[in-house]
């Protein structure tokens, strides 16, 4: 029997086909990709390459020669000293003080020593000392400012007046105004006491401080004839004294620093009083005894008795005391 063959030969399709075709050309702006791509990849080889390079010689550097390199930074002298204050000292105190060498460099200078000069003016409330490179030194101070005066002696010097700051320290002041130092009252009523070359700071004068900065920014008509201030019963009775130009003695109570209001205002309405009613000399007004009476704060103010005659002197009077009543309310604002 005769077998068919059934092994039928493979279809083929069209990609069996053999063609002479060109791939196709890259473009233009495919090729300007390429070469951006490559540049940027040779630029950051070459950065990195840099950096590891800087990094090997600096390291290298300074470990061979570190004293090189401070020598270098250190050769160029001190050009200049920036002062910064609050207060009133001057480049010619600062310079004076601080007495660098002309030829001192930045890291030569102790910056602890030239601090505590400068602290050692007990005008100098604090102090910083820095460097800005490559040759300015930088202080900046702040300065104690006085609020009385005091007769007083530092060293082998003649007594003469001395600054108070708030926070009792005394004081030779530099550079104040004149205006302002006879503008301050004087300290009566204090103990000094010596600590080595200098004077222990007086306590009670942040009371006292309030006292003066409240009538000198509320009522400075009567600020401007205030003399004296005694601290002599700040202690034992919380009593502050003032001496005027035209009264004897004026008494405030110093309990409470903010009360010292109250009583400046009762005094201006009670001088006006007084000048309105009365034309004697007024010897002591107490703002201490103060009291209330009919919705009225009365207090007593004693009166000098006016001098007739010297023929023939006779014992001195006492002064004449009384609860005075203003003519109207205390209580109007300054």
């Amino acid at each position: 029997m005769k077998k068919t063959n059934h092994n039928h030969p493979q279809a083929r399709t069209w990609r069996d086909i053999t063609q002479q075709v060109k791939p196709r050309a890259m473009s233009r702006s495919g090729r300007w990709r390429m070469t951006m791509t490559f540049c940027r990849i040779t630029a950051a080889v070459l950065v990195i390459g840099l950096l590891l390079g800087s990094v090997v010689v600096f390291t290298e550097l300074f470990k061979e020669h570190p004293r090189k390199i401070a020598s270098a930074v250190n050769a160029v002298p001190v050009k200049d000293i920036a002062m910064r204050t609050d207060g009133v000292l001057d480049h010619a105190w600062l310079t004076q003080t601080l007495a660098l060498s002309p030829r001192a460099t930045l890291m030569e200078l102790d910056l602890e020593q030239l601090r505590d000069r400068l602290l050692a003016d007990e005008q100098v409330l604090s102090a910083t000392v820095a460097r800005k490179f490559p040759a300015t030194l930088e202080v900046s101070l702040s300065e104690r400012s006085p609020v009385a005066l005091v007769n007083a002696q530092l060293g082998n010097a003649a007594p003469r007046p001395l600054q108070v700051a708030r926070d009792g320290v005394v004081y030779a002041g530099l550079g104040y105004s004149r205006d302002l130092l006879e503008s301050l009252p004087f300290l009566d009523g204090v103990k000094l006491v010596k600590q080595g070359e200098r004077l222990q700071p007086i306590s009670g004068m942040d009371v006292v401080a309030s006292l003066l900065a409240t009538a000198r920014n509320e009522a400075p008509h009567l600020y401007k004839n205030w003399r004296v201030i005694s601290l002599a019963r700040l202690e034992s009775d919380a009593e502050l004294e003032v001496r005027a130009a035209n009264i004897e003695r004026i008494i405030f109570q110093a309990q409470s620093s903010t009360d010292f209001l109250r009583q400046i205002a009762q005094l201006d309405v009670l001088i006006d009083s007084i000048r309105a009613q009365a034309d004697q000399p007024v010897g002591e007004i107490n703002l201490a005894l103060g009291r209330m009476t009919d919705g009225r704060i009365q207090v007593p103010v004693s009166f000098k008795e006016p001098v007739v005659g010297l023929a023939q002197p006779e014992l001195p009077k006492p002064a004449v005391t009384q609860f005075f009543k203003p003519t109207h309310s205390t209580n109007r604002e300054l």
